[in-house]
């Protein structure tokens, strides 16, 4: 035992070399939202919404929740060298939230989507826009990734991280049609023994200042709003789309009163969303 003790250290270095050479080599792969034409795909999407400290009719803060449970049939209809156009159909939408709430605000654009047939773009980066909408984005697009995602356009190997400035929208009882900057840090953090399957996941940050007081005549509220977002991704390379996406949006706002004698008002709202195929 006393000779192979002196051993041990030079047989372990020989017994990781192969672990930390395989580890340096990972294949660098390159990663695309490019479904196949002809391919349909069904797709559930699951949101909920809990917001905290929204001011109801008699003006006392309170908490309150809504979910909603959409089903879709996405149908590709071409492909090109700059993405594919495909056809959402709505199956199916189930809101419950309390009535004039402020969670049922947030969660009205499935009320539009209900029985409605939209034919959108999706390029190989992940990003959907509507061709008929000049290019912004689509509420209901987000039944394609779930969340503006943007890919990079070289190969990168597990591990490697980028980093994107994407407009989103914001659409809250507290700022409706709102916009904000999302700072948004993508990881591959791992890919399947066969490469098929590519896990990714995603931090960022919300930022929203309206600093735009729409003249110094008209009186409004005032609103900053501030946030994170994370979650996960799970990329299908051989069906060329996202078959998995979870995200939590975590948001503050801080209201400021049109009327200086009222104090602020500060909301919580936590949206999470999940789309999956199926």
């Amino acid at each position: 035992m006393r000779r192979w003790r002196h051993f041990l250290p030079g047989i372990l270095a020989l017994t990781l070399l192969p672990l930390e050479r395989g580890r340096a080599q990972s294949p660098a792969v390159l990663l695309q939202v490019r479904p196949h034409a002809g391919d349909t795909i069904r797709v559930r999407l699951d949101q909920s919404v809990e917001i905290t400290g929204a001011p109801g009719a008699d003006g006392r803060v309170a908490a309150e929740s809504g979910t909603l449970v959409l089903l879709a049939m996405l149908a590709v209809e071409s492909v090109d060298a700059a993405g594919a156009t495909i056809v959402s159909v709505t199956d199916s939408v189930r809101v419950s939230s309390p009535p004039t709430s402020a969670s049922g605000a947030v969660l009205a654009w499935a009320a539009a989507a209900a029985n409605r047939t939209v034919r959108f773009r999706v390029a190989p980066n992940g990003a959907a826009s509507v061709p008929s909408a000049r290019g912004r984005a689509l509420p209901s697009g987000a039944l394609a990734t779930q969340l503006p995602a943007t890919l990079p356009t070289r190969p990168i190997a597990p591990g490697t991280s980028w980093t994107s400035n994407l407009q989103v929208p914001l659409a809250s009882s507290v700022d409706p049609g709102g916009a904000a900057t999302l700072v948004a840090t993508f990881t591959l953090d791992s890919l399947s023994p066969t490469g098929e399957l590519a896990f990714l996941s995603l931090r960022g940050r919300l930022i929203k200042g309206d600093a735009d007081p729409r003249g110094t005549t008209e009186q409004r509220n005032r609103v900053e709003t501030s946030g994170t977002v994370q979650g996960q991704i799970l990329l299908d390379r051989r069906r060329g789309w996202i078959t998995d996406a979870r995200t939590t949006f975590s948001l503050f706002s801080l209201v400021s009163q049109a009327d200086p004698a009222r104090a602020p008002v500060r909301v919580r709202m936590t949206i999470s969303q999940w789309m999956r195929a199926m």
